[in-house]
């Protein structure tokens, strides 16, 4: 297939079919990602030899420390695929690394130290996204820049695609975990390596040429040389931490120190160098400021999703009774609600946006409900750590009506930012603006590590519902506020 035939493609719902190829890819992605986070927090901190006996804080904190790293290296994962790569082998490649991560997660612990060394070096290479922001960016490319409809809509179908995922791996590898962790991670494993095998299979019938090779390719020989260099820094930086830490030099927590120094500054830099790029046009440029007020308010959305991971799944495992009809529901399996919840509703948010007026409804007002919705959900399981705080275990239904306002905040803020991403995009930087617009996610998880050398106790973590509530509402004031501002800039 040639160009204009992939954009012209309608034979996947309406979309053109390496949508579908990238939503199942979505799908695996999703999958092996929750089954994973249905399990590891509490792998980390549960007693060995069932788990590896860190403290809550110090799993909280690894965990928001991988997905910093991750964020980080993502900056490395779209460079690669824009100037080396191409998109489609940064997925293939990208997922056969994750896939090894969580492979190696899947080897019981035979002693504490041996199981404590594979999880760091599964935490290692799960911070090395080499795909970088590829599958959003090659969704992009499946449409015209005036397609916004369509498009909105396909970032929506990866959302219910991610919801499936989501319904179906925290049940099953949570309740799983319960019984043998690493069967859970075994199966995360096989999804991630089966998202490289549909790119793999699908790339040629459904892409044509899109994403084949790198938009903006190095000049030959270089690479060697760049990957040279990289490798002798990196070698020489973890290999200088880890003698600091072996000869108690530097501290577990001086680690953590330098990576959330690192999650501040590497997308500032990255920004910086991203904006001063001499090839951006007029028109780049100008678009260049409403991308960044709306990065400033997805650092906070960001920040959110940190919360699900540690703060709110450590909340869910020792303050919410999970006891229905005398069966106990596995902590990584509550989360289920979330998806069964985004399921229902993501399809009437595709609907509203593609063929009702809801679709001229301004695109930031949007990105702004999405965002009070997150508020309100923070201010749900504030309620009870206020007015019932001596009555705990709460009942389930706190989680139920906190997962619903979510629901609505991610089918509003999710799918629309990258959207938007999508339409702002410079030609020659579409996959690195994917990833600038993922930096905010680093900044986000920065701002996490920080809380949680002052929040370290699950009785302590709960005063972060009423910060981010407010947090929150802020946001969204600001996003209304400067509203008309944004969209002027974005046409």
């Amino acid at each position: 297939m040639n160009p204009e035939e992939v954009l012209d493609d309608k034979k996947f719902l309406g979309h053109p079919r390496g949508v579908g190829a990238l939503a199942a890819g979505n799908f695996f992605n999703s999958f092996a990602w929750g089954a994973l986070y249905a399990i590891l927090i509490f792998y980390l901190y549960t007693p060995y030899t069932k788990g590896l006996g860190f403290t809550e804080g110090q799993a909280a904190s690894m965990i928001t420390a991988m997905a910093a790293c991750n964020s980080i290296f993502g900056i490395l994962g779209s460079w690669l695929a824009d100037r080396v790569l191409g998109m489609r082998k940064a997925l293939i490649i990208g997922n056969m690394v994750k896939g090894t991560a969580f492979a190696v997660l899947a080897i019981p612990a035979f002693s504490l130290t041996q199981g404590r060394i594979f999880a760091l070096i599964a935490l290692f290479l799960m911070a090395l996204p080499i795909m970088g922001a590829s599958n959003a960016s090659l969704t992009g490319q499946l449409y015209r820049k005036s397609d916004n409809g369509r498009r909105d809509a396909a970032f929506t179908i990866h959302g219910i695609a991610n919801n499936i995922a989501g319904l179906v791996a925290p049940v099953l590898v949570g309740q799983i975990g319960m019984k043998n962790y690493h069967i859970g991670f075994l199966i995360a494993a096989i999804a991630a390596f089966l998202y490289g095998a549909v790119i793999f299979i699908t790339q040629h019938k459904y892409f044509g040429t899109l994403g084949e090779k790198p938009v903006k390719p190095l000049e030959e020989g270089k690479f060697g040389k760049i990957f040279t260099r990289f490798m002798i820094i990196m070698v020489v930086f973890i290999g200088t931490i880890v003698v600091l830490v072996l000869n108690k030099v530097m501290s577990f927590q001086g680690v953590l120190n330098i990576i959330t120094s690192a999650t501040f500054i590497i997308p500032i830099v990255f920004l910086t160098n991203l904006m001063s790029k001499k090839d951006l046009t007029a028109m780049d440029r100008r678009r260049m400021k409403p991308f960044l007020k709306l990065f400033s308010a997805q650092i906070v959305m960001a920040l959110c999703g940190t919360m699900l991971t540690s703060t709110v799944a450590i909340f869910i495992d020792q303050k919410i009774n999970r006891n229905i009809f005398g069966f106990e529901v596995a902590p990584g399996s509550v989360g289920t609600i979330y998806t069964v919840l985004g399921l229902a509703l993501a399809p009437v948010f595709v609907w509203l946006w593609t063929k009702t007026r809801a679709t001229n409804i301004r695109t930031t007002y949007k990105y702004g409900w999405g965002i009070l919705f997150s508020a309100l959900g923070y201010g749900l399981l504030t309620i009870p750590i206020i007015l019932f705080k001596d009555s705990a275990p709460y009942s389930l239904l706190w989680m139920v009506f906190y997962y619903l306002f979510l629901t609505f905040s991610d089918n509003l803020v999710w799918p629309i930012g990258s959207s938007l991403v999508a339409k702002l995009s410079p030609d020659a930087y579409d996959t690195q603006m994917q990833t600038a617009w993922g930096q905010a996610g680093t900044i986000g998880n920065g701002i996490a590590l920080i809380l949680f050398n002052f929040y370290q106790t699950a009785d302590e973590q709960v005063n972060l519902f009423p910060i981010m509530t407010a947090l929150l509402l802020i946001t969204a004031v600001f996003i209304f506020m400067f509203s008309k501002n944004i969209e002027k800039d974005m046409v």
